[in-house]
């Protein structure tokens, strides 16, 4: 029976208590350990060099810190087990720090900062380095979907539009179509970096501080690209991590519609695609089976991504803005989550479509099946026959109802057969010839005259993947600049401390 007295023996009568520590504190350590150690060293590092640059710590005491801060970075920190000593990560590393240069010049170090501009500075810190990791997978994904498009702007088959036949067009469109969703994706990423990568340091607890200290120097040493200026909004605002939640959301989303796709084509059924062996598992029990198992895979791992994505809002709801802990410890494990499960399924599905076998000739006459070109044979009726587009409408859903009810195909539409449905139906003949009819229901050619801005003709789709091709080297390379920003901030920091320990 639960008891206060029983509560207070087990759980202890000092800070922090058991259940408090194995449930939260225990939990957040062993995250601190493996995102934050070394970025910890990284901010203290900048913040030294600062102060000193300030004149608010004379240049050996600055040299001391930053050489133990040298020594402290080669700790094998995430070997390290939780001690109820100490509250956090923060500061088991102050203790430490104070163990080898004394209290005093530890205790110098803490000037004009607060946990709350170091917990939030670090998280961005490392936020930045977790979306270009993900997004260098996004683009991966979008150079294999260009490069399969590039291969099939020629590959003629069926589309769908609620889940039904609709009209021909290529592989290669549909590709290029997801390469543009995709690409969006890609602006949503790269926006919510520019948010992500503010400097909030020098904000303090709340208000900055009367030192005179240059925030704009922290910024620089540690590749921001600019400061959260205000210092409220420094430890206060949460929407850089709901931004980038939501690029992540909804980038799962466009996966996932994707994945539903491409595994209904690869079914028996469908029989489109063919998943190369390294991707496909047998069954135990019939032999035949080629289960597409990697693809199935992929599906909860995107679906858990979207949740995790999910709970940042979750966690963020109806919470007070201000420095808590719902917008720190609890919450980052989930962004860091997302960011595993998205890069996991891209790399699977990168490599999935990149060496499965395209049916092209099954694609070709499915094209041609289930009356799907008579879109073009109502605008033939319009263009040479002399019809209203409604009247052609009518004729042509009309000659489909008929055929279906009788058994037929497209290939029994003939200029006699137009000319009794149109008698009967629009009480009027129509002038068309076999072989403008044949040309209408000819998929190849419904796709080759679609040439308008966006179509599937080739022409057209040629420009829409040169296009793209040079947008994906341009956003390649703005990937490549975001990383070397922090690079070249990480070599000068390191640049700055040798020259002051040396």
């Amino acid at each position: 029976m639960i008891t206060r007295e029983s509560v207070q023996v087990a759980d202890g009568l000092t800070f922090p208590g058991i259940s408090f520590q194995e449930n939260a504190l225990k939990p957040i350590f062993d995250l601190q350990k493996v995102y934050y150690y070394r970025v910890f060293i990284e901010v203290t590092k900048a913040h030294v060099i600062m102060l000193a640059e300030q004149d608010l710590m004379t240049a050996d005491e600055c040299a001391l810190i930053l050489k133990t801060m040298v020594e402290l970075e080669k700790l094998p920190i995430e070997e390290s087990e939780y001690n109820p000593a100490y509250e956090d990560l923060f500061f088991m590393f102050e203790k430490e720090l104070e163990n080898r240069v004394g209290p005093d010049l530890a205790g110098k170090v803490h000037t004009a900062r607060s946990r709350n501009d170091i917990c939030v500075g670090e998280f961005r810190m490392v936020l930045r380095e977790q979306l270009v990791d993900l997004t260098e997978k996004l683009n991966r994904f979008r150079e294999a979907l260009l490069y399969l498009a590039e291969e099939n702007l020629e590959t003629v088959m069926p589309m769908y539009t609620h889940t039904q036949p609709a009209q021909p067009s290529t592989l290669g469109h549909y590709l290029l179509s997801m390469s543009d969703v995709m690409q969006r994706d890609f602006t949503r990423l790269a926006a919510a970096e520019k948010n992500i990568n503010l400097s909030p340091f020098g904000a303090a607890a709340i208000t900055t501080t009367g030192f005179p200290i240059s925030r704009e120097r922290v910024c620089e040493l540690l590749g921001f690209g600019a400061l959260c200026e205000n210092s409220y909004d420094s430890i206060a605002a949460s929407d850089h991590m709901t931004q980038f939640a939501s690029a992540m959301a909804t980038l799962a989303v466009n996966l996932s519609r994707f994945m539903k796709d491409i595994l209904d084509w690869c079914t028996m059924e469908f029989a489109f695609f063919r998943l190369a062996d390294p991707y496909v598992q047998i069954s135990s029990i019939m032999p035949q089976k080629r289960n597409p198992s990697s693809f199935e895979h992929c599906r909860p791992i995107i679906s858990k991504a979207l949740a995790e994505a999910q709970a940042v809002f979750t966690v963020q709801h109806n919470t007070p803005y201000g420095d808590i802990v719902d917008s720190e410890e609890d919450l980052q494990g989930h962004i860091y989550d997302a960011v595993s499960y998205l890069k996991r399924a891209l790399e699977i599905i990168t490599n999935v479509l990149m060496t499965m076998q395209i049916n092209k000739e099954l694609l070709l006459k499915r094209a041609g099946d289930n009356f799907i070109t008579a879109t073009e044979l109502a605008d033939t009726f319009v263009r040479e026959g002399g019809l209203t587009f409604r009247k052609a409408h009518r004729l042509t859903s009309a000659i489909v109802r008929r055929l279906y009810a009788e058994g037929k195909t497209a290939k029994d539409i003939t200029e006699e057969f137009c000319v009794e449905v149109a008698t009967e139906v629009l009480g009027q003949k129509v002038d068309l010839t076999d072989a403008q009819i044949r040309q209408a229901l000819d998929p190849v050619h419904f796709v080759a005259i679609r040439g308008r801005t966006g179509g599937p003709a080739l022409k057209e789709a040629s420009r829409m993947l040169r296009v793209r091709k040079e947008l994906l080297a341009k956003e390649q390379q703005e990937l490549e600049d975001m990383r070397g920003r922090y690079r070249k901030a990480h070599e000068m920091l390191a640049e700055q401390v040798r020259l002051r320990i040396e």
